[in-house]
């Protein structure tokens, strides 16, 4: 299989892994010399292109000698034109830049850009405007240029075609091309001409900087031997301020880079931050690219006043600081830390949870427990509506994770299932609950897996279904046998007609499935062939494409629909698609500057899978015998060694968080941790970005020293690191010049490469540098530092011209590198390699007496049930009946807050009679259109609502328990709301009808509002009712604690989408709306009313 990859991909680092195990990376694959080592670069000089920018013609010749001797000549010419930018540079084009925008460093380091194309600073031909000289034959000119400035340097004139132009944040001012190239011949002064401008950069707009004349003839003169100014535009030394590196590929995956930018261009600034013009005060700078085409000897400013107009391809700002040894790679370094053989795992500061651990009351104590394992406390609505509170944690947790129980039990059907309850201090956990939700919620975003899924569901079911139904069969008696059962069948059906049973019970057998011997699924012989088919037809789909080995997405598989579950399900176990916010819950783990290390939860990871699995169950119900299928042919998968590499699939199970700056700053920012040197496998198998200052880093590997033999290593990546301008100080006009051996032959013991010199040379400082503008004269450092190591004694460097490569190789800061040191490993504790499980979570009838599990549901329970919670029916009656609703898992999900538990008692299994009735209505009723403004009566006498509205509208029931009824708790039964109501409409309806789409309750969900308009009677008015009642189905004289007043505090409700009786006379007008309150088994409701008026909306 091809490589086809991507940095997007969850599982790139290992792929690319274990595709250049099988396919060695040789010098030849790389076009180079030689393979570089994972610590190892190479530098060049030069990297242009074939061919450059421009217009350009092809001619072919082809000498031909026809059948009678005679020569002839043919040729063909094709012009064409190279396209390079220009004006214009695609901000993807640009890899990074140091330092970083808004980051701050020394006065003596010195800015670069990097670019993933190592052709584009030649992109371009200068052409002839740059004479040649000594050793530019290893050097040549490139189009692009990084020059920093103060911002006070950059001012735009106001006047011309800057009249009316913002500056940006960065000094320049966005303009038309050929606005610039027509005023150039007369109103400015640009070095960019007219007639080289194509049709297409002439309608393009470019961002421009205004440089003055003194700075710009500073920035691009040739300077002296001696530092003295010749006076003559010169872009020379900029050739010496561009090169190439190519970087090793372990560099880059250490990085997770792609591996085909393994070079990188380089463009290094030729000024400092320190000048005799610097404002001590002002120490911000901005930094440009610029393109220095049309620049050459022949282009000068004419007068001192004019500035000079440059086009800016990208930019940034940035600060300088006084301090001389800032540098902030180095500093971000340690402030994460220092090497440690300790390690900060990912909970809060222990200050948030040591005062609890060392309390005296045992429910404190658990609770700071909690929290130092990685809990949080979340708000959480029971399934009846009360608001509590839950434990949760995501699937990174600080704690070494409880071994897999690999139990035969199958699955689950609600997330509720996997709810645990901690009884000492009275409060689920919800981590796994919410690992299913998610693992199923994304499985239904993802179409690709989501199809593959069910129709890889559906393929087994049928297969295994007929295989089951042939070996059935198969089985079957004699053909007199069969004759029999079926004469006996023929006499069943024509009884069916006269059988006399309700509706609702219609779907349901009176054949117990423990004695069926149909050929459904549910037989009782049936059940055990159809398991043992759906396991057959899983192997078969889960082989490869021509052999009978396992499809391990090395080869063809023959399912492609297992192909896409497998993808999807290893994606999964390296948190792809997961989000970030559940990875950890409690922010507070992961402080700015830090970095924290995890394990990852199996279990959280099985419910997540679990819940993604769980789609498509349309038949078995509980006995998703397909679904457990799966699993285990998933967990046949993870434990069996690939043919090809030796191992089995790497699967996550440790890592680390990184939060800095340092991961915003540096795109590639290196993190190594090697392994054993007879372990050939990945070392790290994911990092991904969670914000831009957050790096997720994940390991297969136990966080103990004897993995992690020389532990895990922070480092500036290779091709990002800094330069700095010269070491030591300039004092008394003299600077002292510090060299490094810089080699061309081999390392040995005696030659190691980039190590500092002892000797130093203190050389007169303006021959090194412009201390006027701060500008570094770079052909003069280059020929310099070439003079001393060609003359050194015993030298074993052999370049025959100064180039930019040794200049950046002399200016380069050395890399600074964080080590983490891993602690020994604990024998008590073991952790394992991940494990699909059957997943068995504590059940909660383990956990006290208050909690008790729903039975099973067996065709005779569900009739009882059904008998038992709906009225019973004369046989005449043939209204059709619906059953219930399924009761919830488990009788009570979790404990109340603590002043519902007061209020409520310790035993949910105890019912609450209903005390005396109340004798006044316990509940207030306003009314008032939602949008609209609140009409606030003094009184609570009256409620308005517009009469002048346009359309239907949504009225807001407003049903608030009264004050003076906060005490005793009465039984809810049910409250309704009579609304005066006709649909032709009369002096003394509020309404015209109802016809909207219903109504909803607006945050108590124990009530469920539903909606009647009963025809009008005895000469009454006709009306809208509605009813609020509770969502239990038990006889309300035994009715759940949810239906308390104490509890239903908030009775309010929407109706949505009504039609006002909006009649003149109607103005102005009062209607009355009943509202009737029924408590306990009294027939007798308690009645009261609100006076809702129409209105304009100005009297509201």
């Amino acid at each position: 299989m091809g490589l086809n990859l991507h940095t997007s991909d969850p599982r790139y680092l290992v792929k690319l892994h274990e595709h250049h195990r099988q396919n060695p990376l040789t010098a030849k694959a790389f076009n180079d010399e030689e393979l570089l080592a994972p610590d190892e670069q190479r530098f060049y000089s030069v990297y242009g292109p074939s061919l450059t920018a421009g217009q350009r013609t092809i001619t072919v010749k082809q000498d031909v000698v026809d059948p009678e001797g005679d020569n002839f000549t043919l040729s063909n010419s094709q012009t064409f034109k190279v396209v390079a930018p220009r004006f214009n540079l695609s901000p993807s084009d640009v890899h990074s830049f140091y330092p970083p925008s808004g980051g701050t460093v020394s006065l003596k380091m010195l800015p670069h850009i990097v670019f993933k194309d190592p052709h584009l600073p030649w992109e371009r031909q200068m052409g002839s405007s740059t004479p040649p000289k000594d050793g530019s034959e290893r050097t040549r000119v490139p189009w692009l240029a990084l020059w920093v400035f103060r911002p006070d340097e950059l001012v735009s004139p106001g006047t011309g075609i800057f009249a009316g132009k913002a500056l940006s944040s960065t000094r320049a001012t966005r303009l038309k091309v050929s606005e610039v190239m027509q005023a150039g011949t007369s109103d400015i002064c640009t070095p960019y001409k007219n007639n080289e401008a194509s049709p297409d950069d002439e309608d393009s707009q470019a961002d421009f900087i205004c440089v003055n004349k003194q700075l710009f003839q500073a920035l691009c003169q040739s300077y002296n031997s001696d530092g003295s100014s010749t006076g003559e535009i010169d872009l020379t030394s900029y050739g010496y301020l561009a090169h190439v590196r190519k970087v090793g590929s372990e560099a880059l995956k250490a990085a997770a880079a792609s591996v085909t930018n393994d070079c990188f261009s380089v463009v290094i600034t030729n000024r400092t931050g320190s000048s005799q013009n610097q404002d001590s005060g002002s120490l911000g700078a901005v930094a440009h690219l610029v393109s220095l085409e049309g620049i050459g000897p022949s282009f000068k400013p004419s007068s001192d006043a004019e500035p000079v107009i440059i086009c800016s391809l990208f930019s940034w700002t940035f600060n300088y600081t006084l301090q001389d040894d800032q540098v902030e790679f180095e500093n971000a370094l340690r402030t994460i830390g220092t090497p440690t053989s300790g390690l900060e795992w990912l909970r809060p500061s222990q200050d948030r949870y040591a005062r609890l651990l060392n309390a005296q009351e045992v429910d404190k104590q658990r609770v700071g427990q909690r929290i130092r394992d990685g809990y949080s406390l979340t708000r959480y609505r029971t399934i009846s509506g009360e608001e509590t509170l839950a434990l949760q944690r995501g699937v990174l947790i600080p704690t070494l994770p409880s071994p897999n129980t690999a139990l035969n039990k199958p699955i689950h059907l609600f997330s509720t299932q996997l709810q645990i309850l901690d009884t000492e201090i009275g409060l689920v956990d919800n981590s796994y609950a919410v690992a299913w939700n998610i693992g199923k919620a994304n499985a239904l975003a993802d179409e690709r897996f989501l199809s593959a899924l069910v129709r890889l569901r559906t393929t087994i079911y049928k297969r295994a279904l007929l295989a089951a139904k042939a070996e059935v069969m198969g089985s079957q008696d004699e053909a007199p046998a069969v004759l029999e059962r079926l004469i006996s069948a023929t006499d069943s059906l024509l009884k069916l007609s006269d059988a006399k049973k309700d509706n609702k019970l219609k779907w349901f057998s009176d054949v117990p499935a423990e004695t069926d011997e149909s050929l459904s699924i549910w037989g009782k012989e049936m059940r055990g062939k159809f398991a043992v088919a759906v396991t057959a037809e899983i192997n078969k789909l889960a082989q490869a494409f021509s052999s009978a080995e396992l499809y391990d997405e090395q080869n063809d598989p023959s399912s492609s629909d297992w192909a896409a579950v497998i993808a999807w399900v290893c994606d999964a176990l390296f948190l792809a698609n997961i989000p970030w916010y559940h990875l950890f819950m409690e922010p507070s783990s992961l402080p700015p500057n830090s970095v924290r290390f995890f394990y990852v939860d199996p279990t959280w990871l099985n419910a997540y899978l679990d819940g993604a699995l769980s789609i498509g169950n349309h038949v078995e119900g509980d006995q998703d015998s397909v679904r457990a299928a799966i699993k285990l042919q998933l967990q046949k998968f993870f434990t069996t060694k690939n043919a090809k590499s030796g191992y089995q699939p790497q699967v996550p199970i440790s890592g680390l968080l990184v939060r800095s700056p340092l991961v915003a700053d540096f795109e590639d920012l290196g993190i190594e941790a090697p392994r054993r040197p007879d372990d050939s496998r990945a070392t790290i198998l994911r990092r991904v970005k969670l914000a831009p200052d957050i790096l997720l880093v994940m390991f297969d590997r136990v966080l103990t020293n004897d993995e992690f033999p020389q532990g895990i290593e922070i480092c500036q990546p290779p091709h990002e690191q800094s330069f700095l301008a010269y070491t030591g100080t300039i004092e008394n006009g003299k600077i002292e010049m510090a060299y490094r051996n810089i080699t061309t032959k081999p390392a040995s013991s005696d030659n190691v490469p980039m190590t500092p010199i002892d000797t130093r040379v203190s050389k007169p400082a303006e021959t090194i540098m412009n201390s006027q503008y701060g500008i570094i004269l770079a052909e003069n450092i280059a020929k310099d530092v070439y003079n001393f190591l060609i003359h050194r004694t015993n030298t074993t460097f052999s370049e025959t011209a100064p180039s930019s490569a040794l200049l950046a190789l002399h200016l380069s800061y050395m890399l600074a590198k964080l080590r983490l040191t891993l602690p020994e490993p604990n024998p008590a504790h073991v952790v394992g390699d991940f494990e699909i499980a059957m997943l068995e979570v504590q059940d909660l009838r383990g956990l006290g007496p208050q909690y008790r599990k729903r039975e099973k549901d067996t065709r005779d329970n569900i009739k009882m049930l059904l008998h038992n919670v709906t009225p019973k029916l004369s046989d005449d009656t043939q209204e059709s009946i619906y059953p219930s609703p399924r009761p919830p898992y488990f009788s009570m999900m979790s404990r109340m807050a603590p002043d519902d538990r007061d209020e409520l008692g310790s035993d949910s299994d105890t019912q609450t009679s209903a005390p005396s009735l109340p004798s006044e209505s316990q509940y207030a009723l306003q009314v008032y259109a939602l949008g609209y403004k609140t009409f606030n009566d003094p009184a609570g006498a009256q409620t308005r609502v517009p009469h002048d509205a346009k359309g239907p509208l949504n009225l807001v029931f407003g049903i608030q328990r009264r004050q003076q009824a906060a005490g005793t708790p009465y039984t809810l039964r049910r409250i309704a709301i009579h609304i005066p109501s006709e649909t032709n409409g009369s002096i003394n309806s509020f309404l015209l009808g109802y016809a909207g789409p219903g109504a909803y309750m607006a945050n108590n969900i124990r009530y469920i509002p539903e909606i009647s308009c009963p025809p009008a009677a005895n000469n009454e008015a006709a009306e809208v009712v509605v009813n609020l009642t509770p969502r239990s189905k038990a006889n309300i004289t035994t009715s759940p604690k949810s239906c308390l007043t104490t509890l239903n505090n908030d009775m309010t409700f929407v109706l949505r989408q009504v039609s006002l009786n909006v009649l003149p006379q109607t103005l102005n007008a009062d209607f009355a709306i009943k509202m009737n309150e029924y408590y306990g088994d009294s027939p007798m409701p308690i009645t009261s009313t609100a006076q809702v008026k129409l209105v304009d909306t100005k009297d509201l």
